[in-house]
């Protein structure tokens, strides 16, 4: 029998009792597929997966005699598996070599080329192709034979073969076929689960890689999802990450959203359903958030923009939903106190600093979500974006910065790289990182909750826009380089501006206070500020008497804005306030906006999320909690009585 081994790498979230990694499905599909070839089953054996990041060395070390070994690559673990194949090759050069996944390019064997120690590309879906792969080796090696693959010919020659659709998902499930037991058996770390109902995705974003091989829809059996469910319980699955393009746009996503709640209720499991609800984000997706909502176990619903920029939605391929349709949504979710977030791409081309910073501020305007994610612009190797083409067309400069996956170690053996887009036509790379500022503020001290019900209370009482608002917060935060806020404004800005001085631009924060692990920039400014939260705000007492709020609706408005935050170490707190702060907020929640009253009333603050220290408070609020905006006090914990 020949020697399989798979490596589907990925980096361990979290740390110590709380690390985490994902079952590797892609390579456990390829395996489940080709063992029910029979010339596959006679010839192979799978000796084992590699599904974290060990040291290169050590897990070739592990490996007995590998005849084939199969790479699922994309960007997180790219450089990871060419150096872990430069090194297999170097110690067993006859093992066959077989790279797939989004990393390879779609419509080229340059990689071939590129890296003499691969031996086998596979473009698009690659459970029918390995499999033929295997069977080819075992029989006549012709390899022309087999679609949607690059090899070498036998003068060395890389030759890629024609593109095949493939219309079906007649694919075994790795969960229920056993392939993960061992895994799950033998190591302790929490394991989280990709569900995949269904293949494929009708749009074509090109800055999105989903929809650039153009593939009909398919959907796997409804037996198989629930089975597969029903294995998450069985096996105490805590996270499960629902993988389809566009969960909702077909009727039965009902079916199986009432199906995984039924095996909830009865085993506790998994604990998270996360899905990525279609575009349409309307009455049905709603109530599909809102089953989820309801059993506590939804993070947040996702309201996806990306931009509101009409020139460059144009220029990649997208329509949204109208700014007034999003304002209706928000508000429907908050009714039903539903957390909402939206998302966002820095530097889209069409996008300018103003069209970027007006509508994020209109954003704010007209919905009421309690999330904001604002992403780099990945140029993504099959993206109709990174064709030559559109680089030329749209101007597009990008930068190679070291790719960070969040949440994750720091000490990682290989660098992996992100290449992402920092200027185009339409701005130019200092515009790009004022916008990059812009957004850093707005996530954290919006929709992380910092300062966001005093920028509430300004734009409706005062009619001073959010974009003002936070465009005077950044220039008070520079000119007040010794403060809290003014030295952590500084950091953020020379590392994103970092190209200009030959240096590599960077992208997260990292205190070892807050865990060993790396934190977007957002998220560790949140970070400083609510561990010296009575210094914050009382450095930031002359910005906020700059906008000459009355005197004692000032006082109490920050009074409000500081007690709101969950602080670690909080227990239950309670204030008299003499306005109605928080009826006020509420009712802007659900866009029915009313004056503030003078009425004498105590507000009680009760943490019900106790956290043992500033690491596992970062972990819970802010990291798991950031979507359903869990750093402010919910509904549910705070009390109000009127005097």
């Amino acid at each position: 029998m020949k020697n399989i081994y798979f490596v589907q790498a990925c980096d361990v979230h979290g740390s110590g009792e709380n690390a985490s990694a994902y079952l590797p499905y892609a390579t456990g599909l390829l395996a489940a597929y080709a063992f029910h070839n029979e010339t596959v089953k006679h010839n192979f054996e799978v000796k084992r997966f590699i599904y974290r990041k060990e040291k290169i060395t050590d897990a070739i070390d592990s490996f007995d005699s590998p005849a084939v070994v199969g790479f699922s690559t994309y960007i997180w673990n790219y450089e990871y598996n060419l150096a872990f194949a430069r090194a297999l090759k170097e110690r067993y050069p006859e093992c066959v070599t077989v790279f797939g996944g989004h990393n390879i390019h779609n419509n080229s064997c340059s990689q071939m080329d590129e890296y003499p120690f691969i031996d086998f590309l596979i473009h698009g879906e690659g459970e029918i192709a390995f499999c033929d792969i295997l069977t080819k080796l075992c029989t006549d090696r012709n390899f022309a034979d087999i679609p949607n693959i690059s090899f070498r010919n036998e003068n060395g020659q890389a030759i890629k073969t024609p593109i095949k659709e493939i219309c079906t998902v007649d694919f075994p499930s790795p969960y229920l076929e056993g392939w993960f037991d061992d895994i799950l058996k033998n190591d302790r770390i929490i394991f989280s689960a990709l569900l995949e109902t269904n293949r494929g995705c009708p749009f074509h974003c090109s800055y999105c890689d989903w929809g650039s091989v153009k593939l009909r829809m398919r959907q796997f059996p409804i037996r198989r999802v629930i089975d597969e469910m029903q294995w998450f319980a069985d096996n105490k699955i805590q996270f499960c990450f629902c993988i389809d393009s566009n969960f909702g746009m077909f009727k039965r996503d009902f079916e199986i959203v009432d199906a995984f709640l039924e095996i909830k209720s009865k085993t506790g499991y998994p604990e998270v359903f996360k899905c990525c609800t279609t575009e349409g984000s309307g009455i049905a997706e709603f109530n599909i958030n809102k089953k989820l909502n309801d059993c506590g176990i939804l993070k947040g619903a996702s309201l996806a923009l990306q931009t509101l920029s009409d020139e460059a939605l144009q220029n990649i391929g997208r329509k949204n939903m109208s700014i007034k349709r999003y304002g209706e949504l928000s508000a429907k979710y908050n009714e039903e106190n539903i957390p909402t977030y939206s998302e966002l791409i820095y530097g889209l081309p069409g996008e300018t600093y103003e069209s970027f910073s007006n509508n994020l501020s209109y954003m704010l305007e007209s919905g009421t979500t309690k999330g904001c994610f604002i992403h780099f612009c990945e140029l993504l190797p099959n993206a109709a974006l990174a064709l030559p083409e559109n680089i030329e067309r749209f101007k597009i400069e990008t930068a190679k910065i070291p790719y960070t996956q969040f949440h994750a170690p720091t000490d990682g053996e290989i660098q992996e790289y992100s290449n992402i887009i920092i200027s185009t036509y339409s701005m130019s790379y200092d515009m790009w990182v004022k916008s990059c500022v812009f957004g850093l503020f707005v996530q954290c001290f919006h929709y992380m909750g910092i300062l966001q019900f005093f920028a509430k209370y300004i734009f409706f009482e005062k009619q001073i826009s959010y974009k003002e608002f936070y465009e005077k917060l950044i220039l008070w935060a520079e000119n007040n380089p010794q403060t809290v806020l003014g030295k952590y404004c500084r950091e953020m800005q020379e590392k994103l501006s970092a190209k200009k001085f030959g240096k590599v631009i960077s992208r997260s924060y990292i205190n070892s206070d807050f865990g060993e692990i790396d934190w977007p920039m957002e998220e560790g400014m949140c970070l400083e500020i609510i561990s010296n939260a009575e210094s914050f705000f009382e450095e930031i007492r002359n910005f906020t008497d700059s906008f000459h709020i009355e005197a004692d609706i000032c006082e109490e408005l920050i009074k409000y804005q500081y007690l709101i935050l969950r602080k670690p170490f909080d227990t239950e707190q309670s204030a008299e306030f003499s306005y109605d702060f928080y009826r006020f907020f509420r009712n802007i929640d659900i866009l029915n906006y009313s004056p503030l009253q003078k009425t004498t009333n105590t507000l009680t603050f009760t943490n019900s999320i106790k956290t043992k220290n500033p690491a596992d408070f970062a972990m819970k609020i802010v990291w798991f909690g950031r979507k359903s905006a869990k750093i402010i006090y919910s509904e549910k914990e705070i009390r109000q009585q009127y005097n």
